[in-house]
């Protein structure tokens, strides 16, 4: 049975037009059309949670630049293997000569520059959309050096769980952190209605495990919901 919904405030509180915005102390999210990356500033490192399109690498290079310029990144962490989400990895990476960490299902199709799952256009609109769309989400390939799984604790914010958020894609990840009970859901969870929704639609993998994983992670009741899109303040 679907679980009830809470009151949601969207995240109108946030300034849209501004690049990077303070979720809570030390949280940032740094927006580039509609696409949102979260970065955790903590003791000098910064630790990025997806990496958005690479026609947009610069200027999330020159956010971390500025942001703080006694801090380093040291970590990319990706969601899934959509080129919206680890597109600018390579730059990323490269520049800052830090490691990649995702699933392994997600990081086979990262190291060769692909998604890691079929898309299932349902119509003629759908086939139109993608033929449009998908050279904008061409990502290059890029070694993933640390392959993480669900279940594990990672040394970030205090301790930030690995979720199994599979359904959207084969391999994808969310992170929790639950004393702060901030919850980083990459596409496992999507705004429908101005509200929380499950991912769905023709670019979704497996709608069944969508809905499980967004039950599952809706029950840990976290009080900000930061999506691939879309950001929740409960």
């Amino acid at each position: 049975m679907p679980l009830p919904l809470p009151a949601i405030t969207p995240i109108n509180g946030l300034n849209y037009n501004s690049a990077m915005q303070q979720i809570i102390p030390g949280v940032f999210m740094h927006s580039n059309a509609s696409i949102y990356q979260y970065l955790i500033v903590e003791n000098g490192q910064i630790t990025l949670i997806d990496a958005g399109l690479p026609i947009f690498s610069r200027s999330l290079i020159r956010t971390i630049t500025n942001m703080d310029r006694q801090a380093a990144l040291s970590l990319i962490l990706i969601t899934h293997a959509d080129g919206d989400h680890y597109g600018s990895a390579k730059q990323l990476s490269e520049t800052y000569r830090c490691p990649i960490a995702a699933s392994a299902p997600e990081a086979a199709a990262i190291h060769s520059g692909r998604m890691s799952r079929e898309l299932k256009p349902r119509n003629a609109f759908d086939w139109l959309l993608f033929s449009v769309a998908l050279p904008l989400f061409t990502a290059a390939a890029v070694p993933v050096e640390q392959i993480i799984e669900p279940g594990q604790l990672l040394p970030v914010l205090g301790g930030l769980q690995v979720l199994d958020s599979a359904g959207h894609t084969p391999g994808h990840l969310s992170f929790y952190q639950p004393e702060r009970q901030i919850l980083f859901a990459g596409d496992s969870i999507i705004k429908r209605r101005n509200a929380p929704s499950p991912a769905h639609g023709p670019n979704c993998w497996d709608e069944v495990r969508a809905r499980e994983a967004f039950e599952r992670q809706m029950a840990l009741k976290p009080r900000h919901i930061c999506g691939g899109h879309s950001y929740f303040r409960i």
